[in-house]
């Protein structure tokens, strides 16, 4: 099931607005400040995926590496994930990523404060 929900109104789950949509084009990503720490907002052609900023295998951010259709890659040490789950899908990196529930609404990206 994607995470990313296009104009939905979900009751559980606390939204923050992050951003812009229009800021993020399609096969871009973004780096936002949240309650619940930084997150990096990916936008493919599959939507919108909110995951956490941070490399689970050694610290480094995440938006600041390369998203290739939907494999988020890590610029250090070029660990990557699957952008829509936060799998692992090549070392060194173990841990998978957490993900957060995004949705865009009246133009705005909103992402939840709990990790999904």
């Amino acid at each position: 099931m994607s995470r990313a929900l296009e104009g939905a109104h979900l009751s559980d789950g606390e939204y923050q607005r992050v951003a812009q949509a229009s800021s993020v084009p399609v096969g871009q990503m973004i780096e936002v400040a949240t309650d619940a720490g930084a997150i990096v907002i990916c936008h493919t052609s599959d939507g919108w995926f909110a995951l956490q900023n941070i490399c689970t295998h050694a610290y480094a951010k995440l938006h600041e590496g390369r998203l290739r259709g939907m494999r988020l890659i890590c610029p250090l040490h070029g660990a990557s994930f699957d952008c829509r789950t936060g799998a692992v899908l090549g070392p060194p990196a173990t841990l998978p990523l957490k993900t957060y529930a995004v949705r865009v609404t009246g133009g705005q990206v909103e992402v939840t404060l709990d990790a999904v």
